[in-house]
């Protein structure tokens, strides 16, 4: 295997968990079956990365349903990116203390109750909370899914589990939106999460026999629980002062306090993981060029795999705009997610006779130019016009997935890499969150305006700032309350300008992705300005 390849094999979904060397391990009960854990594994994994993509084609019907509005809808899909860049790190640290059966089965039980409670849902809370379960059981489960191939298999058969167990990743981020899709319209929006119950139960049930014969850790690492709530409480500030910032007001008392807790936690984090000997978060690393790299081609990455799959769904399935079925809609999202899957299992060859610095470039450049010209869509666009667009995105998420962790750890001694795919997987959950929650902001601008001018050049009275907020997340009802609401001249224009607004808005938020992938296209060739990947260095 070359030494291009194990850089992907270690990069695939950046698990952090130290390596190596995870700390000593009693002598198994039994003797522990590799294809076993192998199935578990990717099992495992498989139901973290379908539960990642599967709530977007479900988000109209969702909205529809309990009433949400654009914001709401944000907060359900980016409270669980925000647990799980909160508690992954810590999924892991929990392994080492207790076991990856253990933590792995824990795992499953906390997703399940997230799953309960969003199937079941009365109202808009029930889902966010439930959502914030499903990603703090995620945490848990991601980590060990990682650990228990590296333990069950030998060093020189981890690179190809390690292969299969990416590929399962990407296939589960592929099949999600089609999953929810196909289960909203054939059943309901709540099937998406009594399927997923359904699941973890029989892979709880292998899971408890395949897994019994793992080893069991015979130290007591220390964990870094000081760490772990700061950051968590740095994220969730950020995150809570970013969505509801529009609604407090920027400058308002609640707004500012939320930005001082962030600011006064993630200071606090720094300085405390910097001093202590056993950190959550191996800062001391980012000193490294090619990490620092590493960290912006994942964070232009994430922006498009997550922003694209959330954004376009919104738009697609508005009954505005192209009203798409939730199937539909995950059918229209195929040339992104095709393309995604196809070219980034091209990139280990690649990457092998040309190095990484320009194919990210290149990919990063694509990522830029399908984000300017989705930035020019409007009321008048059709699919037609689209499709091919998504194609340039999907290619250059693809080259971008993985290749740029990979030359960033590829830099790094081996005994780091863990460490260093901590740091890099926080970052893509983090990033998950801000372009949720900093494209909506944007969207719903961009859209309320839109509506808004198209209802003052009707004549039309003013509607309410809620009203309009639920009339862009493009659910039927709340189109058609709001529309019953006006006099018979305003309501052509109100279709409009909803078309417009929702129109406008996906596509501003495609305009900033863009220039944001431009400006880490350079920060990348500056930072991985060697013309060939770096060769590991000390720390």
């Amino acid at each position: 295997m070359t030494e291009v390849r194990r850089a992907f094999n270690a990069a695939l979904l950046h698990v952090p968990h130290p390596s190596p060397d995870w700390g000593a391990r009693t002598a198994p009960a039994g003797t522990v079956n590799p294809t076993v854990v192998l199935i578990t594994s990717c099992a495992g994994l498989f139901l973290i990365a379908v539960n990642t993509t599967v709530i977007n084609t479900a988000l109209n019907a969702i909205a529809d349903d309990l009433r949400m509005g654009s914001g709401e809808l944000s907060w359900a899909v980016g409270i669980y990116m925000l647990a799980v860049a909160s508690f992954v790190v810590l999924g892991g640290r929990l392994g080492d203390l207790l076991g990856e059966r253990t933590v792995f089965l824990g795992g499953l039980a906390a997703f399940s109750v997230g799953a309960l409670l969003v199937a079941t849902a009365a109202d808009q809370w029930m889902v966010i909370v439930g959502r914030l379960v499903q990603g703090t059981g995620s945490a848990l489960l991601m980590p060990a899914t990682m650990a228990m191939l590296r333990i069950a298999f030998s060093a020189d058969r981890q690179g190809f589990a390690l292969g299969i167990w990416g590929a399962t990743g990407g296939i589960g981020f592929a099949l999600g939106p089609l999953i929810g899709g196909a289960l909203t319209d054939a059943l309901s929006w709540r099937w998406v999460w009594w399927g997923s119950l359904i699941y973890v139960a029989v892979l709880a049930l292998f899971a408890a026999g395949s897994l019994r014969a793992m080893p069991r850790p015979s130290e007591r690492p220390r964990i870094d629980y000081l760490g772990v709530a700061l950051l968590a409480v740095s994220l969730f500030g950020l995150i809570l002062a970013l969505q509801e910032g529009p609604e407090w007001g920027w400058g308002s008392a609640p707004s500012i306090a939320a930005f001082a807790v962030a600011a006064g936690a993630g200071l606090g984090l720094v300085l405390f993981e910097l001093r202590t000997d056993e950190p959550l978060l191996h800062l001391r690393l980012l000193r490294k060029r090619a990490l620092l790299g590493a960290n912006v081609g994942t964070f232009a990455n994430t922006l498009f795999l997550i922003g694209v799959i959330y954004f376009f769904n919104l738009y697609a399935q508005a009954v505005v705009t192209l009203d798409c079925s939730a199937m539909l809609a995950s059918v229209a999202l195929l040339p992104f997610g095709l393309s995604m899957f196809a070219t980034s299992l091209a990139m280990g060859p690649l990457a092998d006779r040309v190095g990484f610095r320009w194919p990210v470039a290149a990919g990063l450049a694509l990522l830029g130019v399908g984000g300017l010209l989705l930035g020019r869509l409007d009321s008048a666009s059709d699919y037609g016009g689209i499709w091919w667009l998504l194609v340039i995105v999907g290619v250059g998420t693809g080259i971008t997935f993985s290749a740029p962790s990979a030359a960033g750890l590829r830099a790094l001694p081996s005994e780091h890499a863990g460490e260093a795919s901590g740091i890099i997987n926080v970052v893509r959950y983090v990033s998950a969150a801000l372009v949720i929650s900093l494209g909506t902001i944007l969207f719903t601008e961009v859209g309320s305006d839109e509506l808004s001018d198209s209802l003052k050049r009707a004549g039309a009275s003013a509607v309410e700032e809620d009203r309009l907020d639920n009339v862009l997340t493009g659910a039927p009802s709340q189109v058609s309350e709001t529309e019953a609401k006006l006099g018979r001249a305003a309501r052509e224009d109100f279709r409009t300008g909803a078309d417009e607004g929702i129109s406008r808005g996906f596509a501003a938020v495609m305009l900033a992705l863009g220039i944001a992938a431009f400006a880490s296209m350079a920060a990348w060739l500056l930072l991985m300005r060697a013309g060939r990947p770096a060769e590991p260095q000390g720390p």
